[in-house]
């Protein structure tokens, strides 16, 4: 038996409108997930390396809604100005704690912002050496939030700049008082071949509510039997 023997041709028209709506949510909600959401987290860098301030308050699945972001091509960087904390870097990478990590972690690092909120685990208390996924030594730090920490709240950062991901690293640490430990010199030589040898390319970014715009226009010039009547 055949679909069209248990369904008219209307019917069959229906169904497949309803399924050309479902796939584009679904193509929109993807587009969010690995493309757009990613991008507004991160602060296009400036000719002074400064910061700009947060337009609005960020939180869990609560992202500002940005400006929009020119693509920007960063060149290798020398590693004695990221390797060691500098007041330029330090003053960056609070910047960046305040905007992207203090929701959760909290204002002085200790676990206890807002967003972590009902979150398991808990956002790490940076002031406590106890039980680091990683570790408290920079290249831990860097590989954090580089890689993040799977079963946890805590995502990749890897849409920041190098340089950044260097600060926040810097700061991260400074938060906690007490020994990280000596760095391995070899992880050590790692990182500054990194930032030596290989520049980046930030890619153009727009804010979710221009993506959503210009998405759902798209999807109804391209489906307008899916669109209902009422809504054209």
């Amino acid at each position: 038996m055949k679909l069209n023997d248990y369904l008219t041709p209307d019917e069959l028209k229906r169904l497949a409108s309803a399924l050309l709506v479902v796939l584009g949510f679904i193509s929109i909600a993807a587009f969010f997930g690995f493309t757009v959401v990613p991008g507004l987290r991160y602060q296009a860098h400036t000719t002074d390396s400064s910061v700009q301030a947060v337009q609005g308050e960020t939180g869990w699945l609560d992202p500002t809604d940005y400006p929009a972001m020119a693509r920007e091509v960063i060149p290798p960087i020398d590693p004695k100005t990221v390797m060691t904390p500098n007041p330029a870097l330090m003053a960056k990478g609070k910047a960046l704690y305040a905007q992207s990590c203090a929701t959760c972690h909290g204002p002085d690092g200790k676990g206890d912002g807002p967003g972590g909120t009902g979150l398991t685990p808990k956002p790490r208390n940076f002031t406590d050496k106890v039980a680091w996924k990683n570790g408290t030594r920079l290249e831990d730090i860097y590989k954090t939030l580089e890689e993040g920490i799977k079963g946890s709240s805590m995502v990749s950062y890897n849409y920041l700049a190098k340089r950044d991901r260097m600060a926040l690293a810097h700061v991260v640490q400074s938060l906690g008082a007490y020994d990280h430990g000596a760095s391995d010199p070899k992880n050590l030589a790692t990182l500054e071949k990194l930032f030596a040898s290989a520049g980046e390319v930030i890619p153009n970014r727009i804010p979710v509510s221009r993506a959503v715009e210009v998405l759902s226009r798209e999807y109804a010039e391209a489906h307008p039997r899916a669109t209902p009547a009422n809504e054209r």
